[in-house]
């Protein structure tokens, strides 16, 4: 896998730019300098997955998590799916596989060149539609959809609460929405001062006495607590059902690593499976938060 600059969802410790401001002052600039980002590094999106260290083994965990929830869905044949920011379209492909038609969106050409081109090699590209959507602002049709799917988005553009409604807004009555968000409070975050969220605004006070301009040219993503994420759900007239935190690590020291791959993949899964069995130091502070929420009949619309 080449090198890439590996400043992702889950590995950004904090916004640089306001979220409605981006290098040019305006909500376009975040949302270009995202695309470009995205853009550059699109083969390494598509090989993340394959990969032996712990962001690619936490990014399994939530590939996996996301399509066992589903699977416990029993969607009927047929099932219409909304994916987006599907990436290299390896959630597309497992959905098709199950039966499913999936209209697989996402804002960046390369992203969706891969994941054309892994849906014909799975032999399900009659199954999925391909195609470019905001998803800030849909264009699909009131209650048109019985999923939506959106891993690795909110952490991403400058209106989350504005993408949930619209989800909820595209979602049929019963249906059922899943997202993913960075954590703010995984725990990999709090013991690294370089990465805490906690001491973002010291870290912009001594980069302004140094004279660094704390914003740069550069995409980052933005951490949201897990209260937070349930109150935009709440909000957009979703029901949270069931949610989990997933994945810790990779472990850094002032940015830098402490743990050779084999040595963070398995200190991950060592705290996955005490997260997961209710350890209370644990408890939410896995790297990302992955929710299932349904949609009843009195969700709202986006207004």
């Amino acid at each position: 896998m080449r090198a890439v600059d590996r400043r992702d969802e889950s590995l950004a410790p904090s916004v640089t730019t306001p979220a409605d401001a981006g290098p040019d002052g305006t909500g376009d600039g975040v949302q270009m300098a995202v695309n470009q980002y995205f853009e550059r590094t699109s083969q390494f999106w598509d090989e993340l997955y394959r990969g032996n260290d712990v962001d690619a083994a936490i990014y399994r965990l939530r590939l996996s998590t996301t399509l066992h929830w589903i699977d416990e869905l029993d969607l009927p044949p047929g099932a219409r799916v909304l994916e987006l920011g599907c990436g290299a379209g390896l959630a597309a492909v497992a959905l098709a596989q199950r039966g499913c038609n999936v209209r697989a969106t996402d804002p960046v050409a390369a992203m969706l060149a891969r994941a054309r081109a892994n849906a014909a090699t799975a032999g399900v590209s009659d199954r999925v539609a391909f195609g470019v959507a905001d998803a800030q602002a849909l264009e699909f049709a009131d209650q048109s959809m019985d999923l939506v799917l959106a891993l690795g988005v909110l952490p991403w553009i400058a209106d989350p609460p504005r993408a949930l409604q619209e989800m909820a807004r595209v979602t049929n009555s019963g249906g059922t929405v899943i997202v993913s968000a960075d954590n703010a409070d995984r725990l990999h975050s709090s013991i690294d001062p370089r990465l805490s969220p906690y001491l973002a605004s010291t870290r912009i006070m001594v980069k302004r006495l140094l004279r660094r301009s704390p914003v740069g040219s550069s995409a980052r993503s933005r951490l949201h607590s897990i209260r937070e994420v349930d109150a935009m759900l709440e909000e957009a007239g979703l029901d949270r059902l069931r949610g989990q935190s997933l994945g810790f690590g990779p472990f850094t020291l002032l940015g830098r690593r402490v743990l050779p791959d084999h040595l963070g993949v398995r200190l991950h899964r060592s705290l996955q499976r005490r997260e997961d069995h209710g350890d209370r130091g644990l408890t939410g502070r896995g790297a990302q938060y992955l929710v299932l929420a349904r949609k009843g009949s009195t969700g709202r619309a986006a207004g």
